[in-house]
């Protein structure tokens, strides 16, 4: 079978996908949640790692689909699954804009097997990561979660910048888990040149 036929991509989606459920399933098992709901955990690692491997037409689906079982399987619910959503992707669409750029043709993953590439992307990614997530965090997701208002939240964490290094340290931690162990994967492991298809 073609590596880049539409069946090898969808049975690629199929198994990325379920590689993250049971990644997020085994985090409730040994959770590292905070107490609003977000996990440390390897679920962001499998989508970035499906952007490696197959790029967007892969690691998007995979990543809807996991968000999806998310918000109607697991104890986080709604909150959890969109916010891994929206926080996590950018750790993989930042490098595909990256992609995109005139001086890297043809487009490859192998243009992220240069070190200093992937760092100076993972840092992009981060920084739109921890902005994102420390708006959403601020304005709907912990207000939400613990049924409380913005000012409340910044009381109980005691003011706007304790607030912001405490979202910003756990979603910079678990972004550079996303980029650093899927990039081992991808290009130190060779996982790209087995199954990669672009």
């Amino acid at each position: 079978m073609s590596k880049k036929s539409k069946s090898y991509l969808i049975v690629s989606i199929g198994v990325m996908a379920a590689l993250a459920i049971v990644f997020d399933v085994f985090s409730d098992i040994l959770p590292l949640r905070m107490p609003w709901g977000m996990k440390i955990d390897f679920v962001g690692t499998v989508w970035v790692l499906s952007y490696f491997l197959y790029g967007l037409s892969v690691a998007f689906p995979v990543s809807v689909i996991t968000s999806l079982f998310i918000i109607l399987v697991m104890p986080t619910g709604f909150v959890g699954g969109v916010m891994k959503f929206i926080a996590t992707i950018p750790m993989f669409i930042i490098p595909a804009i990256f992609s995109y750029l005139p001086f890297f043709s043809p487009r490859s993953s192998k243009i992220f097997q240069k070190l200093p590439l992937i760092i100076g992307v993972g840092i992009l990614a981060n920084i739109v990561r921890i902005l994102i997530a420390t708006i959403l965090n601020l304005y709907w997701a912990i207000p939400f979660y613990l049924g409380k208002t913005s000012e409340e939240i910044l009381s109980l964490y005691g003011g706007l910048i304790p607030l912001i290094i405490f979202v910003s340290g756990l979603n910079l931690l678990q972004g550079i888990v996303d980029i650093s162990v899927s990039w081992f994967l991808a290009f130190k492991f060779k996982l790209s040149t087995m199954f990669g298809t672009w």
